[in-house]
């Protein structure tokens, strides 16, 4: 078992990536690293179920030599900065080598009891940036969806002899079918001559990885 409790911060999380020479590096690039987990939890396990002296060989047979084992991975979300973009294009720096970001006008990251598929930060909070500003953004606003995910394999062995035996496996990858959502809509879109926002699907989950896997083989040791 493993867990790990941590804060990475950088200003940027490669060496080729862009550092802007017109703002200060720690009010525009400092901040959360992309590859930041609060919280990483693993737990790996082998359990081989104990046998009895069952008073029928049938019972035996089919309660005996059972083995349970698996992966469980709990991880935090990813960092996620918020973009935008418009309608119509405009030039809201008057630079070419200094885009703007988003302007927010509060803490976004909403209670997990007010969180859903479609909302899953405070969407309301954000503004296009007025011509001639960069925006108020930090780098990171929010996380991604987190990674909760079970892995469960049950063998049962038979044995044919002294040096031979057959093990049947079970395999069961996302075991528990847990919704593991992989991604969502950071980036609003406003209207130009409004300034309202009108991606619909601004906030909303937009991917998800595998959903449960299973899995059976039969194998000979010998």
């Amino acid at each position: 078992m493993a867990y790990t409790w941590s804060k990475a911060l950088d200003f940027n999380d490669a060496d080729t990536d862009a550092i802007s020479p017109l703002v200060a590096v720690r009010v525009w690039n400092y901040g959360l690293a992309d590859f930041d987990r609060t919280h990483i939890f693993n737990f790996n396990y082998v359990w081989e179920l104990p046998s009895r002296a069952w008073p029928a060989g049938a019972l035996r047979l089919a309660l005996n030599g059972w083995q349970l084992s698996g992966i469980t991975g709990l991880v935090s979300g990813q960092p996620l900065g918020v973009g935008y973009s418009t309608t119509t294009a405009i030039d809201t720096t008057g630079t070419p080598s200094q885009g703007a970001r988003i302007f927010v006008t509060g803490n976004p990251v909403l209670p997990k009891d007010q969180r859903s598929f479609s909302r899953n930060f405070n969407t309301a909070l954000f503004r296009v940036p007025a011509t001639g500003t960069i925006g108020n953004a930090a780098r990171t606003l929010i996380r991604g969806p987190g990674i909760n995910n079970w892995d469960i394999a049950a063998f049962k062995n038979f044995p044919l002899g002294e040096k031979v035996r057959l093990q049947f496996r079970a395999e069961f990858y996302n075991a528990f079918n847990h919704t593991q959502f992989s991604g969502l809509d950071a980036t609003a879109r406003f209207d130009t001559a409004t300034g309202e926002q009108v991606n619909r699907r601004f906030g909303e989950f937009t991917a998800a990885r595998n959903p449960r896997q299973i899995q059976f083989a039969l194998r000979v040791f010998f």
